[in-house]
């Protein structure tokens, strides 16, 4: 059997031309400054908070179907907050405090944790498991916990004893409250990416609350160091001409083995698994028989430079049955900052594009030299990786457990991928280091255009809508102190809300103010695809459906065009330079 040949990827920069790339300004035509910024505690844009006592690390955001209740999980207390009162001044809200028993707390201690920062339940999971209970996870002072909640009467559920019904959180949850982790629960079963033991070194992406455990095999080293910051459920099995099965995708960092460099490069990663996979029968029992990983490529189209540190992903995808027109939008830093500001970009990856690297050529290391390479010789068959489809059940293989020692031989070293993931980049960020994205699909007068709200690690929150090639900063606020970051976005689409969270607590924020732009002019120089002119006034267009459908509203998102739409005096009095409030 042949060597594959060596062709690695793309090493990131040496060290000499990393240093000339770092002293090149951006591309104008990729960077935007916001059009309007207004400070923390502006009347020109007001939203709602909410903050409960001494409660701190508003981390975890869910909203329920019907988007009236937004449960939050802090530390040691969850909330159930209704959209319409909870925020306003002495608004109602249920609260329910979950801390780490005092056995826990004084073993954190013992083992040299901060009793105060660390020794206590930050709430890191919050799930619908079901239509009666959400599934809820903390890191228990460093030994994790998992729980139910009563929807009904926001209780913790409780055995016949009369005990709350408490669950071992280890590989379902991290262990440091400031671990990355992610999950999600698909058809009841709970998948997680997070570290597996009290040191933080054992990484596993794994399913539980099934009766079909499935983990990572830790000893082939299929993770290094990740961390991780989204996972997806794509159902890839309708409309499958192939009988293919659904996937779970989880997007994280880790270091790149691959690469050989003066630093240790970080790498970020989307890995694939399948849905119906249940392990290997005599290889790769209880472990994945379809785990792949491939690298997110995100870099500066002039120069090359990398944005190879993934902070967060946001899924847009029309509808399940249109899940082949799915978007990932990427939140991305670099390693190597540019002079004394870490800026950031925004990716955008397609699934036609995830789906070539995943079919594309495996990559395998060279256990003397250590050296990865392509390999070019034949694989076996079934596909190492691939689901269970109507090719493999032609030859009697209807499960993980029928598949050929051959192939999970092949799979135990082969897990990564020799094609990176490409995409798009969209923005350039020299003055902000974004850290949590969220992405509405918005219908305009004429097109449709994807508004993202991009919290910051100092508090803000940029309001930008992608045109073409370009994205344009609609405005910029001041919704935390700067000191606080903004920790996790969650939209409601359907009330035109958006929440954030941050250590001090969660608002509330409306994905636009119409009314802020008093003019023509400025209504249109906006670029705000929920607005439009009526003839007096700005408007939300989604507010006002058959007036916006049936008279002659102004928009233009793609020109701005004020001149040639507005009158001509109003629109030469308002046309300016991007305005500090």
């Amino acid at each position: 059997m042949a060597r594959g040949s060596p062709l690695p990827p793309p090493p990131p920069p040496p060290p000499l031309l990393l240093l000339l790339l770092l002293l090149l300004p951006p591309p104008a035509t990729l960077t935007s400054s916001p059009r309007i910024s207004l400070p923390l505690g502006s009347e020109k844009r007001p939203f709602l908070s909410f903050q409960a006592g001494n409660i701190s690390n508003y981390t975890a955001l869910l909203l329920s179907r019907d988007g009236k209740t937004l449960y939050v999980g802090a530390r040691e207390a969850l909330f159930a907050l209704n959209s319409s009162v909870s925020f306003l001044p002495g608004g109602e809200y249920q609260e329910l405090l979950w801390s780490a028993d005092a056995e826990r707390k004084q073993q954190c201690s013992f083992k040299g944790k901060d009793p105060q920062r660390d020794c206590q339940n930050y709430i890191k999971i919050l799930l619908p498991l079901n239509s009666s209970h959400l599934y809820v996870c903390g890191t228990g002072a460093f030994s994790p916990l998992c729980t139910y909640v009563n929807v009904e009467n926001f209780t913790l559920a409780q055995d016949r004893a009369g005990s709350i019904l408490l669950e071992d959180g280890k590989g379902r949850c991290p262990f440091d409250p400031n671990f990355k982790s992610t999950a999600l629960v698909v058809d009841g079963e709970l998948y997680t990416g997070t570290v597996s033991n009290f040191q933080g070194n054992d990484p596993a992406i794994s399913r539980s609350q099934t009766l079909r455990p499935t983990k990572t095999e830790s000893s082939l080293n299929w993770l290094q160091d990740p961390a991780f910051v989204a996972s997806a459920y794509i159902p890839e099995s309708l409309g499958s001409v192939e009988g293919d099965d659904d996937k779970i995708y989880f997007f994280f960092s880790e270091t790149g083995q691959e690469f050989e460099f003066f630093d240790n490069t970080i790498v970020s990663r989307i890995a694939r698994i399948c849905k119906g996979d249940k392990g290997g029968e005599r290889i790769l029992q209880q472990r994945w028989t379809s785990f792949l990983k491939a690298q997110l490529l995100c870099s500066r189209p002039d120069d090359g430079f990398p944005f190879n540190v993934l902070q967060d992903v946001f899924m847009l995808s029309p509808n399940p049955e249109d899940w082949r027109d799915t978007l990932f939008y990427g939140v991305f830093t670099s390693q190597w900052h540019r002079g004394t500001t870490e800026g950031s970009a925004i990716c955008v990856f397609t699934m036609k594009d995830v789906h070539r690297a995943f079919s594309g050529l495996y990559k395998e290391v060279n256990r003397e030299t250590q050296q990865w390479y392509t390999v070019t010789y034949p694989v076996p068959t079934p596909r190492p990786g691939a689901c269970i489809t109507n090719s493999a059940r032609e030859k009697k293989i209807n499960s993980s457990l029928q598949l050929p020692d051959r192939v999970l031989n092949f799979l135990k070293d082969h897990f990564l991928m020799d094609s990176q993931v490409r995409s798009r980049l969209l923005l350039l960020q020299p003055q902000a280091r974004y850290q949590r994205v969220a992405v509405h699909r918005v219908p305009g007068l004429h097109h449709t255009y994807d508004v993202l709200f991009l919290g910051t690690g100092d508090g803000r929150l940029h309001k930008a809508v992608s045109v073409g090639p370009k994205v344009h900063i609609i405005e910029e606020l001041q919704i935390f102190s700067p000191g606080q970051p903004v920790q996790n976005l969650l939209l409601d689409p359907d009330r035109g809300l958006l929440y954030a969270a941050s250590h001090a607590g969660v608002v509330q924020v409306p994905v636009a103010n119409c009314s802020l732009y008093r003019s023509c002019g400025d209504c249109l120089l906006s670029r705000d695809p929920y607005c439009a002119w009526s003839g007096s006034s700005c408007r939300h267009i989604s507010l006002y459906p058959r007036e916006a459908a049936s008279r002659p509203w102004i928009q233009d998102i793609e020109g701005a065009n004020a001149r040639g739409l507005c009158n001509t005096s109003l629109a030469k009095a308002r046309i300016s330079l991007p305005t500090v409030l």
